[in-house]
């Protein structure tokens, strides 16, 4: 038997429809909660739990541990709109048999529900292409210093190059020396391009900043701060 778990009954409709497209004369059950998911599982063989990360005021996370911790064999299939990186890393934690976005293609749930069956992992291609990305980004940041950081975060408040200066009380031949330097590390041609790419990984630059803020820390003290500090305000 398969199990559905979502809070949202058009979710379960939907899903159930694609899943009867390829196994016709599947048994299906349906669960809107983790505790309805719970009698399920006591009641029935459950082959395979598709389930959904955010479930109101709950979250799947905490029924795959109850599955595991019950000793159930059930391979488990989240189907979910969060592509938050934390949520699938937490999930790959917990050794879920596939991970794919709710806007996926219907080919793409179909495929993964295969692979699946053949005792594989499969997680959305986009999402791991969203990951590889991060990682990339997160590396050119790294080689960044905390002034360049600095820098980086006024760029995509917009600021001046004289802005910029005043702000960090630097030359602006000193500000231009950063900018080119913060171009050439992070491979990329213009200002506007160094704005994007910030307000575009501000989960990433703000832990480079709390890296540097924290270096900063331990070289001078822990009275002494660059303007990473403040910087970091910027993103919040």
């Amino acid at each position: 038997m398969i199990l559905i778990l979502d809070d949202h009954p058009l979710a379960r409709a939907g899903l159930a429809s694609v899943i009867r497209m390829y196994r016709p004369e599947e048994d299906m059950a349906q669960a809107g909660c983790v505790r309805e998911a719970m009698e399920q599982m006591d009641t029935a063989a459950v082959e395979l739990a598709f389930v959904d990360v955010n479930l109101g005021k709950e979250n799947g996370f905490s029924f795959v541990e109850w599955l595991r911790e019950r000793g159930f064999d059930t391979k488990v299939f989240f189907i979910t709109s969060s592509s938050r990186e934390s949520d699938f890393l937490a999930a790959r934690e917990l050794g879920v048999n596939a991970y794919v976005l709710k806007d996926a293609f219907l080919d793409e749930i179909l495929y993964g529900l295969r692979v699946v069956e053949r005792g594989g992992t499969f997680y959305s291609p986009t999402l791991v292409e969203q990951m590889n990305r991060n990682r990339e980004d997160e590396r050119k940041l790294e080689k960044l210093t905390a002034r360049e950081l600095d820098v980086l975060i006024l760029l995509s408040q917009a600021y001046s190059n004289g802005k910029i200066s005043e702000a960090l009380y630097i030359s602006e031949a000193t500000t231009k020396k950063h900018i080119t330097s913060i171009l050439g590390k992070l491979g990329l041609e213009s200002r506007m391009e160094a704005m994007l790419f910030a307000n575009n990984n501000r989960t990433i630059t703000r832990a480079a900043i709390s890296r540097a803020v924290k270096k900063d820390r331990r070289e001078d003290g822990p009275c002494e701060l660059t303007a990473c500090g403040a910087a970091a305000n910027c993103l919040r």
